[in-house]
């Protein structure tokens, strides 16, 4: 079951191909002057035209391209829109049989009838619409599997997988009922155009990425464990992953007993030369839970890097403010690191041209700004990752939370369960100066990180300042 956040997305792109859509539909309406007698037909019409947009729309931002990533500012935020479009899209195609048959109305058995077979003008057309039936029944199916059905992950993943067969039977249903898109051809074009780069987006992605994608061997090195909390550490095994702290990566096991397929996790440390790499995974779902069998040298392959989460921090340009809640402390671990060890960072001399360019935070030269981090959790018990920031502030330059203090920077374990929810006021109290000029970074579960956004706002601080990592599949 996915969960949709309210923050804001650039929906733009979404909007202009849609928009785009129904404008050469209309003109070419107008050119051909091929008018519907029934308006009610418009609306079906327009509803079916749009969701298919949507459907090519979410699947080719399914694929993890850079450029992607880039424009919407980070893998997350791609993901978000790739979800609300999906679920828009099944809305909207809802309505395309709804109207073709509402003229029968007040007729209910003629309407019912007519939501899933008109009369047929001959036989190609009446398997368009046997096939439409089964699209849109698919289609129903995956949603409801992925919006309001709680299954393991792997197994909602498998599922996933169908929407590619669903678009493909969209495409027949298009091709067989030879309706608006085959008259007109730059219509034709344009929505064959759209079906093909999704096809191919779903190709990718389902059985080309694994080879082709951005990939790293890696084996571990290390295994620490707190509770439900896993830590992992790993260790390329020939070429380095380039990271920055924050990012996250796809984690793909090979081992006997550990289900194959890739799962996001953040990265829980800063870069570093020799590219070690640790991830922090709360043990939940049946594949976290199956990842105690696994050992020191075991091999792995890494996706990635992801996200553009921690952009703001490493410009520095102004004071920091970070909230984590829960597993979502996780990408702020390497944040925390960089920001407290600037007495382990390199000469410039010691650095390739190439890294110094890549991450001027591990230079001498760079200046960390203030941060402020608040790990929350419902209890103390809950709270694995507590002992990893005391230890980055005992291990650090400050040797200790006084010293640490008296730099600006500032930690709080929030324990909800002794303090109820935490507020923007509580952090604003809390945090050395308050938050207004600084920029402020959530990440947790969607309740928590709504809410806060919505307290914030009112207070005044700019949408700019608010930073919000959104990758959030339950």
């Amino acid at each position: 079951m996915l969960t949709v956040s309210k923050t804001r997305q650039r929906m733009g792109p979404i909007a202009i191909a849609v928009g785009t859509t129904l404008a050469v539909w209309l003109l070419s309406k107008w050119y051909y002057q091929d008018w519907f007698a029934n308006p009610y037909k418009y609306v079906a019409k327009a509803a079916s035209l749009s969701a298919t947009v949507l459907m090519c729309g979410s699947i080719v931002l399914s694929t993890r391209w850079r450029f992607l990533e880039g424009f919407f500012g980070g893998l997350d935020k791609v993901y978000q829109v790739h979800k609300r479009i999906g679920r828009w899209a099944f809305f909207l195609i809802l309505l395309h049989p709804v109207f073709l048959a509402i003229d029968r109305l007040p007729d209910v058995p003629a309407f019912l009838k007519a939501l899933f077979i008109l009369k047929p003008e001959d036989h190609r057309y009446l398997w368009g619409q046997y096939v439409g039936v089964a699209a849109l029944s698919g289609f129903a199916l995956l949603i409801t599997l992925t919006l309001w059905v709680r299954i393991a992950y792997h197994r909602w993943k498998k599922t996933h997988e169908y929407f590619g067969l669903v678009l493909l039977m969209v495409g027949v249903h298009i091709f067989l009922v030879d309706a608006d898109v085959a008259r007109y051809p730059f219509l034709t074009v344009w929505t064959y155009a759209l079906l093909s780069l999704a096809l191919v987006s779903f190709v990718y992605i389902r059985f080309l990425y694994r080879r082709w994608g951005p990939r790293f061997d890696y084996y571990v090195y290390g295994i620490e464990r707190a509770r439900d909390i896993l830590e992992l550490i790993f260790v390329p095994r020939d070429k380095k992953m380039d990271f920055r702290p924050g990012q996250f990566v796809y984690l793909v096991v090979h081992k006997k007993g550990i289900t194959p397929e890739p799962h996001p996790y953040s990265i829980a440390c800063g870069y570093n030369l020799e590219a070690k790499l640790k991830l922090g995974i709360k043990q939940l779902g049946d594949h976290t839970r199956t990842l105690d069998r696994l050992a020191v040298g075991d091999p792995v392959t890494l996706y990635g890097p992801y996200g553009h989460f921690s952009d703001a921090f490493l410009r520095a340009d102004r004071d920091c403010v970070f909230i984590g809640g829960g597993i979502g402390i996780t990408p702020f671990i390497g944040m925390w690191h960089v920001a407290l060890h600037s007495e382990e960072r390199y000469d410039q001399s010691k650095v390739p041209e190439q890294i110094r360019d890549l991450h001027p935070e591990i230079l001498k030269t760079w200046k960390s700004p203030r941060v402020s981090l608040f790990y929350v959790c419902r209890t103390l018990e809950d709270a694995g990752f507590d002992n990893d920031i005391r230890n980055e502030v005992i291990l650090s330059q400050f040797y200790g939370f006084p010293h640490l203090e008296e730099r600006g920077h500032y930690y709080e374990l929030f324990l909800t369960s002794e303090q109820e929810r935490i507020s923007a006021d509580y952090i604003d109290q809390r945090v050395p100066g308050g938050i207004m000029d600084k920029y402020v970074f959530l990440c947790g579960p969607v309740p928590m990180t709504n809410a806060l956004i919505r307290q914030f706002r009112a207070m005044g601080l700019p949408h700019r300042q608010i930073i919000v990592e959104d990758f959030n599949f339950v």
